[in-house]
């Protein structure tokens, strides 16, 4: 069954401003930051300290107007702008004089690989999460600055990737929580917009098709009235447990609501679909069931939904009116 596994599956629609947002706040503060160290540089106002070489300083305020450009052109595109963000500061670092120095920048480095980690798929993430941190140990190789052998370069990448990964353990538990149903420890309706649209994503080629199937509970409302709502509560969750099992693996199985549960099945045949569906019908005999299907390039999952649920309707012998409208 499909997990959340992080906040890459978050579309535009949810996270995405955000997301873009972080990424120029990260840009100007150390944009800013290099302008400053640049400007002391050039025109330092004490003469008792030794300054390092501007240039690394100057190529990274050029990165850094050059993302935030490209950001307020092209939002949608991130890669670019992230890519700049990733070699701006070891450029920084590849002329420091002073270890301070590079123990300081290290703080911008930490910084990005948490976002990385919170905003990239895990394999993506830790790609550029290794790139940065080679950057920066090739970087602080290079530079002037003295250090202290394999102890630097270790410190370095313990801060790196220790800051990546406890942000992101925070990160996946925060967001696991605000998307999952708590009595079922199903994906709730966020998590289905979530899980829906990364699944769907995956699959846009070739004849994949896509299965949405709606799930009601029949007779909840009479087990509350007779036994009370923890018998309700129960049956519930039984339901849902019995659906976990039977579901396709990469499923998104999420409670939508009170009674309402829906499964997205993305790439698999119709029979996987025919399969599940029995499933739940002899592991859960007082279930309606309603599925509908379309290719992968023209599935809305909002419109399948609509479809699985009007066919659910008509199962049970009630008519569906196109127009209706709540009042």
């Amino acid at each position: 069954m499909y997990r959340l596994s992080s906040l890459a599956g978050a579309d535009g629609r949810v996270l995405g401003r955000q997301r873009v947002r972080l990424l120029r706040i990260y840009l100007g503060a150390t944009t800013f930051l290099y302008l400053y160290g640049v400007v002391f540089t050039i025109f330092p106002v004490r003469t008792d300290i030794a300054y390092a070489n501007p240039v690394g300083g100057i190529v990274a305020i050029v990165l850094g107007v050059a993302a935030l450009t490209y950001l307020a052109v092209r939002p949608e595109r991130l890669m670019p702008a992230t890519l700049a963000a990733i070699a701006a500061t070891p450029v920084v670092m590849a002329f420091h004089v002073t270890i301070t120095a590079e123990y300081v920048c290290l703080i911008g480095p930490m910084f990005l690989a948490m976002y990385l980690r919170a905003f990239h798929p895990p394999r993506q993430a830790w790609l550029l999460i290794a790139s940065l941190t080679m950057a920066c140990l090739v970087a602080v190789g290079a530079a002037p600055a003295p250090h202290v052998g394999v102890i630097t370069f270790l410190i370095m990448v313990v801060a790196i990737v220790g800051a990546a990964e406890s942000f992101g353990l925070l990160m996946r538990a925060m967001f696991t929580a605000a998307c999952t149903d708590p009595l079922t420890g199903l994906l709730n309706r966020a998590g289905w917009e979530i899980g829906t649209a990364d699944v769907v994503a995956r699959c846009r080629s070739g004849s994949a098709t896509v299965s949405v199937v709606a799930l009601d509970i029949d007779g909840l409302k009479a087990i509350n009235d007779t036994y009370g709502h923890l018998a309700g509560d129960r049956h519930i969750t039984e339901c849902a447990r019995q659906w976990r099992r039977a579901a396709p693996r990469g499923a998104v199985l999420a409670r939508l609501g009170g009674d309402e549960f829906a499964a997205c099945i993305a790439g698999a045949d119709d029979g996987t679909v025919a399969e599940f569906v029995r499933e739940i019908e002899v592991r859960t005999p007082g279930v309606s069931v309603g599925t509908a299907s379309r290719p992968c390039r023209a599935a809305g999952v909002a419109d399948l939904y609509a479809e699985a649920d009007a066919a659910m309707y008509r199962g049970r012998g009630r008519p569906v009116r196109d127009d209706a409208e709540p009042r």
